[in-house]
């Protein structure tokens, strides 16, 4: 299948992993005007955050088609003609890129944080059966407390680093505890993809010199998913 990671080369692994950093402030974005994303959006977001042995770039992303939204993201950000109309996602791209340079200068935050996530659950796949024992209402529970334990994670170490990203939005979504709780989450997934984008040769300098050529990427990625569906 073209949606396995295996079937690109390592500049398209490269722009897949920013498309990771880019969902994940799209959705920020999303919840923080809008309040609304779509849940599998966040669990195929947050998801690669919690895979903390991978042997492979495809054990953190099995299925590029999950990161569909970033990869369009990638398209309308590094587009001349829109990216004044995405302008906090661009921020919010470039603040989670910038966090990744700060946790890395920060040997002891990230023992830290790789403790914090080991007791961490993955969110279940949408759809995924349930047993007799379980409740619609009971996964529920097990999400809401997966993105709670992820936002607190972010407080305890990211948020002290000396530079935050301030989300923009309505005040009564940004009060709402769960809604904030998942901002933090997707953040601290972002930095999970800057981390591997930065592994993969990916360098700040990149965004300005091959913006077409990130863009030419993200759409050349985005048409071979299209054959699969």
């Amino acid at each position: 299948m073209n949606s396995l990671a295996t079937n690109f080369n390592v500049w398209e692994q490269q722009i897949i992993a920013l498309a990771g950093v880019a969902q994940s402030a799209a959705l920020a974005h999303d919840l923080a005007t809008r309040g609304s994303p779509r849940e599998s959006d966040l669990a195929n977001t947050v998801n690669p955050l919690l895979m903390l042995n991978p042997r492979s770039f495809a054990d953190i992303y099995p299925n590029v088609s999950h990161l569909s939204l970033g990869l369009q993201t990638l398209q309308n950000i590094f587009n001349n003609a829109r990216v004044q109309k995405h302008a906090d996602i661009v921020r919010y791209t470039l603040g989670i890129l910038l966090l990744r340079n700060k946790l890395m200068g920060n040997r002891a935050m990230q023992d830290q944080l790789r403790a914090g996530l080991q007791p961490i659950t993955p969110i279940s796949p949408i759809g995924v059966a349930l047993t007799d024992n379980d409740t619609q209402e009971a996964l529920g529970l097990l999400v809401d407390r997966t993105f709670e334990q992820l936002g607190k994670l972010y407080q305890d170490t990211i948020s002290k680093l000396p530079y935050r990203i301030q989300v923009q939005g309505k005040i009564e979504l940004l009060r709402n505890e769960q809604i904030a709780m998942r901002i933090r989450a997707l953040l601290l997934a972002g930095i999970r993809a800057a981390v591997l984008w930065h592994q993969l040769g990916g360098r700040r300098w990149h965004l300005i010199f091959y913006r077409k050529r990130i863009h030419e990427t993200s759409a050349t990625i985005r048409r071979k998913l299209i054959v699969i569906i």
